[in-house]
């Protein structure tokens, strides 16, 4: 049975010392995680961790083991429930690897930023070692990765489609989404004396359906991994036919693996106030654990230590994005009250200097836009292609949060810069005055990142952002209400290079544009086609989704062109860039990269 009393402690324990000290006899559920352990409420180990410790079960964590032989997985001894098993707080790949292919020089999850200390596909490693470790304990696999390979999925390391990793690492469950209702009913229902087997009704979860295993008769039936390679045009129909269930009111997915069936639930409904309020309120430490000072600490922790989560999910409907498919479309926020108690604990934090980096969500200017009609709404979000006529998009409960905080940061003997660091909907930021005021005035430093990703309008369709006019139309009003507000302050555009859909002559419309301008955008991406994404279907199969061919940017010479010429300015760029203007007959911006070249050697020489 799980412990009566709640423990609380600085950290979950991490070593066979720390569940000595607690006098434990046996860990509950023993979480493995490929990254380091940090006990923050934005990475999934810790908000899972304290969620099933705050249930009263006994929970250890076992960051980064080595996963060369089966001892580290002995380590904290055979958990009695169940090992619950993640890359990390992003896919492996992505973390690993740049979109061109090269391996990352930093891994900032790792403890200074080292490299090598997680295997390439960390859930089907150690899903291997922890089963070699002790054979009968099921495994669960959950977070971002298994999340979104929950199906037949693209690699696009190894240009290829892959199985569900379910298959793959032979696991025996599969959590997908938010995992905090669906883990506690794991727990709860191992934890009567039901099989792993058994549990096959739980939403949010995939199994493989073994002989004799109950397939739900209303189940749709997806292409099988054998189907898909041979006519690549089912890739796009098959993610179309998913997302259209992929909802906590849709009907249960099969698919066949090679071998293999795997079944996916529908999603489970996302947590309301009350219990987002409670998860944030457990008493995360917000550090790294201890074991890790020598090597400086974790990198990806300083950037987010001192930021609050307003809400989960977005509506935005990017079509390279993978947080709805993740987190949902529906909105969720939390009560103001607990926001405050927050920054409370957060003011009173030891390592606390007086700046809350970040107060925002998915997309920062989300917050209590819960919509009276997600329930039988059939669109993938609310904004493209266009702004939906029947959402409210109320900014009236995030016009008080942030007058709170407003009021808040000025309590004390000293004042408090809070921020909102996460980026904004332009789009959305267009129809309340009020808000860009207060944005402006209050919340921004000095830059607010934007996302308009590209120039052109064909492309900005596929990839489901609004018309450009609409960004010069926010940055027309941003200017204005720091004129108002008497404060001076820029933007920070994003852009993304070579999205499917995007011509190397859409690349130079977008160039020559920057050109224009002047700007010189250093927050550029490569597309990377991240599984269980519009994009990646368009990436896979070179159609959009109405069934149209498009051009799609595959190789590595494109792709290096299509980004250089976002970057037009860098000085390794000016060759590519130059004869690709001289291929084009467009020799008459040759001088602006000339003069920016020599800009830059004065700047050098004059810096020396």
């Amino acid at each position: 049975m799980p412990i009566s009393k709640n423990h609380v402690s600085t950290f979950l324990p991490a070593t066979a010392e720390d569940i000595h000290r607690l006098g434990w006899d046996q860990a509950d559920i023993i979480l493995i995680t490929g990254d380091a352990y940090v006990d923050h409420p934005s990475f999934g180990v810790a908000v899972i961790g304290r969620w099933l410790e705050k249930l009263g079960y006994r929970v250890g964590v076992l960051a980064q083991p080595d996963w060369r032989n089966v001892d580290p997985f002995r380590s904290l001894g055979s958990p009695r429930l169940f090992w619950g098993i993640t890359s990390g707080c992003i896919d492996s790949r992505l973390n690993d690897y740049a979109s061109l292919g090269h391996r990352r020089k930093q891994d900032v999850y790792s403890p200074g930023g080292a490299t090598g200390l997680r295997p390439g596909r960390p859930l089907l490693v150690y899903s291997a070692r922890a089963r070699e470790a002790f054979p009968d304990v099921p495994i669960i696999l959950g977070g971002l990765e298994a999340s979104l390979r929950r199906l037949v999925h693209y690699d696009y390391i190894e240009d290829r489609l892959k199985r569900s990793v379910l298959v793959d690492a032979k696991a025996d469950l599969l959590v997908h989404g938010m995992a905090e209702r669906a883990i506690e009913e794991i727990a709860r229902r191992l934890d009567s004396g039901q099989s792993i087997h058994d549990l096959t009704d739980i939403p949010g979860t995939a199994y493989i359906a073994h002989k004799g295993a109950r397939i739900p008769e209303d189940a749709v039936r997806l292409p099988s991994l054998e189907d898909q390679p041979s006519n690549t045009s089912i890739v796009m129909e098959t993610y179309k036919t998913y997302e259209a269930e992929a909802h906590p009111f849709g009907r249960p997915v099969v698919q066949n693996q090679c071998p293999g069936t795997v079944v996916v639930l529908p999603p489970s409904n996302p947590l309301g106030g009350e219990e987002l309020d409670a998860l944030y309120d457990l008493p995360f430490s917000r550090r790294w654990h201890p074991c890790y000072n020598r090597e400086g600490g974790v990198p990806a922790l300083t950037p987010i230590q001192f930021s609050i989560t307003t809400h989960r999910g977005c509506f935005g409907g990017c079509a390279f994005c993978s947080i709805s498919g993740h987190q949902g479309k529906r909105i969720q926020s939390r009560s103001l009250e607990s926001l405050l108690n927050e920054a409370e604990v957060i003011r009173g934090h030891p390592d606390f200097r007086g700046t809350i980096v970040d107060l925002g969500g998915p997309s920062a200017n989300m917050y209590g836009m819960e919509c009276p009609q997600e329930q039988t709404c059939q669109r993938t979000g609310c904004m493209a292609p266009s702004l939906c006529k029947k959402a409210a998009f109320d900014h009236e409960p995030m016009l008080e949060m942030m007058e709170a905080f407003v009021r808040w940061s000025s309590r004390g003997a000293k004042k408090i810069n809070v921020f909102v660091a996460s980026g904004i909907r332009h789009d959305l930021a267009l129809k309340n005055r009020e808000y860009l005021d207060l944005l402006v005035k209050y919340f921004v430093g000095g830059h607010l990142k934007v996302a308009p990703e590209h120039y052109c309008s064909n492309v900005l369709k596929l990839m489901g952002k609004p018309r450009f006019e609409v960004f010069e139309q926010f940055e027309q009003q941003f200017a204005e209400a720091c004129r108002r507000v008497g404060k001076e302050a820029y933007l920070v555009p994003y852009f993304i290079s070579g999205h499917p859909g995007c011509r190397p002559e859409d690349a130079l419309k977008l160039t020559e544009y920057l050109m224009s301008r002047s700007w010189r955008p250093r927050q550029v991406q490569d597309f990377v086609p991240i599984p269980q994404t519009l994009s990646t279907a368009m990436y896979v199969s070179g159609v959009d989704a109405t069934g149209r061919n498009i051009h799609v940017s595959r190789s590595r010479k494109e792709k290096h062109l299509q980004a250089a010429m976002l970057q037009y300015y860098q000085p390794q760029n000016k060759k590519l860039v130059s004869d690709f203007l001289r291929q084009h007959n467009r020799t008459d911006l040759l001088p602006k990269i000339r003069h920016l070249s020599i800009t830059k050697k004065r700047k050098r020489k004059h810096q020396k």
